[in-house]
């Protein structure tokens, strides 16, 4: 009974923190001026390779992430990049773009307790997973702007990042169940939160909000397959790939699933799609590029 009530007890003393946080907003980080900025050139159709250069070479940390990026796996070609342009080039502005925001993410909610950063680990193996698979399903689902789906994919959690750092200042770790439990009572509402302070597009807002509510089939749906339910087809499967004793319900049940065009749909031996089993490696892949 006195093992039950403390962890109550600490359980409370986490909750307490992130509330302080929600209603202290300026408590919460703001993004970096170089990735707004950069994020408004890259939507501008006069800015060009060169201008982008400009931009990232103003932050030496920035640069080396892209720059060190442009050499992985995934961009080997014959010719190594050998400037920023050459790395611009090559990934392309969409990609870089992406690779600037996760950057800035990472380093926004850096924390330095080591229970914290094990925490982290776990949360950002998911979430790198999560957003290699939306953009590989949205590729193979003929989306014009796979990239919308990747970038949707990581900022629909970042509620769960934040609840870390709003824990910076707690004595006590919480373990991973508490974790879990705090991530499912605010890291929606840490998210929109956040989300509207960075004065981010209302369409994140709204898969932040839609983020991994599994909708039940209850009638005929004829509807196309929409970002939201790529983000949430590529959450059930890293949850379901990543977690063997999740309570999910089956993946038949969901609206994401019945939406999918039927040469899409077909399931592996364990319940999941057979189009991410037959290429986890590639998404797997595509994921560890971005620890």
């Amino acid at each position: 009974m006195a093992s039950s009530t403390s962890s109550n007890n600490s359980f409370s003393i986490y909750r307490t923190s992130i509330e302080q946080v929600m209603r202290g907003q300026e408590r919460l980080p703001s993004l970096p001026t170089i990735t707004l900025k950069i994020r408004r050139a890259a939507a501008d159709p006069n800015t060009t390779i060169q201008n982008l250069s400009d931009m990232i070479g103003q932050d030496p940390s920035l640069t080396v992430v892209v720059m060190h990026h442009s050499r992985s796996p995934l961009f080997k070609t014959r010719t190594e990049a050998k400037s920023l342009e050459d790395a611009i080039r090559l990934m392309g502005i969409p990609y870089v773009v992406n690779l600037v925001m996760i950057h800035s993410l990472k380093s926004l909610f850096l924390v330095q307790n080591p229970g914290l950063k094990a925490l982290f680990a776990i949360s950002w193996k998911r979430q790198a997973l999560k957003a290699s698979m939306s953009r590989f399903l949205a590729v193979k689902l003929g989306m014009q702007t796979p990239d919308e789906a990747f970038i949707s994919s990581l900022l629909s959690e970042v509620g769960t990042l934040a609840i870390l750092s709003a824990l910076s200042e707690t004595r006590q770790v919480p373990d991973q169940v508490a974790y879990l439990r705090l991530c499912r009572a605010y890291s929606k509402s840490l998210a929109v939160i956040i989300l509207k302070k960075w004065d981010m597009d209302s369409r994140y807002v709204e898969i932040a909000r839609g983020c991994g509510e599994w909708q039940q089939v209850k009638s005929t749906d004829n509807s196309p397959l929409t970002t939201l339910d790529i983000v949430n087809l590529s959450l059930y499967h890293s949850v379901s790939l990543l977690k063997r004793d999740h309570s999910l319900p089956a993946l038949t049940n969901l609206d994401c699933y019945q939406r999918l065009p039927a040469s899409l749909a077909q399931l592996s031996k364990n319940g999941l799609l057979q189009l991410v089993m037959s290429n986890l490696k590639e998404i797997v892949d595509s994921a560890q590029t971005l620890h």
